[in-house]
């Protein structure tokens, strides 16, 4: 399954959206923003994507809020968090559905992943 770091255009005064991108939307219809737990997109966030998108057959992009930065403990994940711009964080994850709807996704869902449970 093809997986690539992309940038993408969001509102977010940060500039452009971050993630990674698993899958191909030209040929998937269906997609998924991930949004990652506290501690940033780490590699474990980034292999449930993959089995997200492997197993439900759709392209997944896994949105990172944090913009690179990975907590290596409670309390700078703490700090992440609490100092994350949320409203920076919401035009990212609306310009990751938007990126892959112009893309070819037909239809785009959202999912949190934090310690193996999606919602």
């Amino acid at each position: 399954m093809e997986m690539k770091r992309i940038k993408f255009k969001s509102e977010n005064s940060a500039g452009d959206g971050v993630g990674m991108l698993i899958g191909n939307p030209s040929v998937c219809g269906r997609g998924l923003v991930v949004l990652h737990e506290w501690w940033g997109m780490t590699q474990q966030i980034i292999d449930e994507g993959s089995l997200l998108a492997r197993d439900g057959q759709m392209t997944v992009l896994v949105c990172d809020v944090y913009r690179g930065k990975i907590a290596v403990n409670r309390e700078q994940a703490g700090h992440y968090v609490g100092d994350l711009d949320w409203d920076g964080a919401v035009k990212d994850v609306s310009a990751a559905a938007r990126y892959l709807m112009s893309a070819g996704c037909t239809k785009v869902i959202y999912s949190f992943i934090s310690q193996n449970i999606v919602i």
